[in-house]
């Protein structure tokens, strides 16, 4: 059994996974979008054909695959605009038409519901406290894994993390 894992978002990522452990894990491809002003707040989104290819390259056919997408929702606040909101709908649009064609199983993981399962919560921890605390728990999981030795790839950590949780949850 093939595991997909995905962080959604402009700066997300996707993993695979098997029972040999990590197959693959890349930045989520984006692509400018048609006809958008110059003004506009979001410039890009995800690359459905691309993402499908990658996915395609990455998985024989007839494999049997299961996919978990952290669950994502629109937020209020001062710092989420309705573009920001918008653009991460979007996105996860965009995975989820990817997914269906290929007629993968989806299962949504709230992020409170996979991070617990790693221990991954505490609410007094700093945004970059919790990226490292990420990573680090998918380096310890897969210490050959070049992919995500830089702090910039949390969301690639966050990935495999989604998709080891989903691996461990579903047998």
């Amino acid at each position: 059994m093939i595991t997909i894992g995905i962080d959604p978002g402009l700066s997300g990522a996707c993993a695979v996974l098997d029972h040999n452990g990590l197959r693959v894990v890349f930045d989520l491809p984006t692509m400018q979008i048609p006809n958008v002003g110059t003004v506009a707040l979001v410039q890009r989104k995800v690359d459905g054909l691309a993402l499908a290819g990658l996915l395609r390259q990455h998985i024989p056919p007839g494999e049997p695959v299961t996919a978990a997408v952290e669950a994502v929702s629109a937020m209020g606040g001062k710092n989420n605009s309705i573009q920001t909101q918008g653009s991460l709908m979007r996105t996860l649009g965009a995975i989820e038409a990817v997914l269906e064609c290929f007629r993968y199983p989806v299962t949504y993981a709230s992020p409170t519901t996979w991070k617990k399962f790693y221990g991954l919560i505490d609410p007094k921890a700093k945004d970059s406290q919790r990226k490292a605390a990420s990573l680090a728990k998918a380096r310890a999981l897969y210490p050959g894994c070049t992919d995500i030795a830089r702090a910039k790839d949390n969301n690639r950590a966050e990935a495999i993390l989604i998709a080891h949780w989903h691996m461990r949850t579903t047998e």
